[in-house]
């Protein structure tokens, strides 16, 4: 009885600490992009196949601060295999043949903030060398 206990406890701190945090759910277009806890999704994204890869563009806003949100992502999605890339322009990170580029835009006045996500994936076939 002991034992199946500890195995219990065991395996919830495990899925606690697996879980990003400030996060209270994942993106629907992106399902393994946690979302900011504040933020709400729009509902219906914008999707691009061909036969050499998709593209997939969403947006989220909501009353959560500019920094907050890229720092969020800074931190949080390295531990989901994504690399932080150099983009002057966005927060953008790779992870084999995927690029996600992340734009937070914070409005001048009360409006909620407004963070754009875009996943750029790529067949095999098409991948440029490193």
């Amino acid at each position: 009885m002991l034992r199946s206990f500890s195995s219990a406890v065991f395996v919830a701190a495990v899925v606690m600490a697996a879980a990003p945090a400030h996060a209270t759910d994942f993106l629907k277009a992106i399902e393994d992009v946690p979302l900011v806890a504040g933020l709400t999704e729009h509902a219906e994204p914008v999707i691009f196949e061909s036969d050499q890869g998709r593209v997939i563009r969403t947006q989220a806003e909501g009353h959560v601060g500019a920094t907050r949100v890229s720092d969020f992502y800074v931190v949080s999605l390295p531990g989901l295999g994504w690399k932080r890339l150099d983009d002057a322009d966005a927060l953008a990170f790779a992870r084999e043949n995927e690029v996600l580029r992340i734009t937070v835009r914070e409005p001048a006045s009360n409006k909620p903030v407004r963070v754009q996500f875009e996943l750029i994936v790529k067949l095999a076939s098409t991948r440029l060398p490193e």
